[in-house]
């Protein structure tokens, strides 16, 4: 072999392994760059990508959620069901409600088991710790539920005290029973329903919930009186809560919500919710 073919052949191959190289090189830059793509994408584009969107709530809360017969446990509606399906319409997805336990909802945000929380919740300094929130929504006051044959005796809450005082855990309620009623004895419950049936049992005194709540069970529990409390010096409202840090999807739930105050889609879903509680 002559010294001239010799040349070329190391020549052809040394372009073969620089390229062979080059082309390693510029896979493992892919794989790089689509790995921080990946990482980079944001939480409304998870949603879209997979084509739904989980909301937690927790459905024994007239009439923002609330089921409307027992044993149709999937069957949800209120005003928190109503924007949710505004939201999913909007971002062209399905939509899954998970209904949980009140005082896990934060948890089930943190760990990305919902992609919202979605229950009448005040955006409290302790909660923006651990969740960002939307705009606020709907603005509700405080109400006491009260047994109709305790209204001579109990008219405000300095009346609570030395009385037994029901609020539900996790509920900004259960602080404000805690500041505002001193001397009183406090029975936490993870739901509304286990705090009507002991107040109806005659083992509360009373309920701290938001006036819409309480009127939804004072209707269906004609024993039972809300009376309006004075709570309220820096009323919060009720917004909904997103994980820390996903900014993307919060400026678009702001962004719908806008349009459903603007349109009055909000007064339209309270009101329809009024209609639904009047048959629970």
């Amino acid at each position: 072999m002559s010294d001239k073919i010799i040349r070329l052949k190391r020549t052809a191959w040394g372009a073969i392994v620089v390229l062979g190289l080059l082309g390693v090189f510029w896979q493992a830059g892919c794989k790089m760059q689509t790995k921080e793509i990946k990482k980079e994408t944001g939480k409304l584009e998870k949603i879209k990508a997979a084509g739904k969107i989980v909301v937690g709530t927790s459905a024994d809360y007239p009439p923002y959620e609330f089921h409307l017969l027992p044993e149709l446990q999937d069957d949800m509606v209120g005003i928190d069901i109503d924007i949710a399906e505004a939201i999913a319409a909007n971002l062209n997805v399905k939509l899954e409600i998970r209904d949980v336990v009140f005082s896990t909802l934060f948890d089930e945000l943190i760990a990305e088991r919902i992609d919202l929380a979605l229950a009448g919740l005040s955006p409290t300094d302790s909660r923006r710790q651990i969740a960002d929130f939307s705009i606020p929504y709907y603005q509700a006051i405080q109400n006491m539920l009260i047994r109709a044959a305790d209204k001579d005796k109990i008219k405000l809450l300095d009346d609570l005290r030395g009385k037994v005082v029901g609020t539900q855990k996790g509920s900004i309620q259960e602080d404000m029973a805690r500041n505002l009623i001193p001397g009183a004895a406090f029975v936490i419950h993870e739901s509304i329903s286990e705090l009507i049936n002991a107040l109806r049992q005659q083992k509360l005194d009373a309920i701290l919930l938001e006036k819409p709540v309480a009127d939804a069970y004072a209707f269906k529990n004609k024993d039972l009186l809300n009376l309006e409390c004075d709570t309220d010096s820096l009323p919060l409202g009720s917004a909904i809560a997103v994980r820390k840090g996903d900014k993307d999807l919060l400026e678009r739930v702001n962004k719908i919500l806008e349009v459903l105050i603007r349109e009055n889609k909000i007064t339209e879903f309270i009101q329809d919710a009024k209609v639904f509680t009047d048959k629970i």
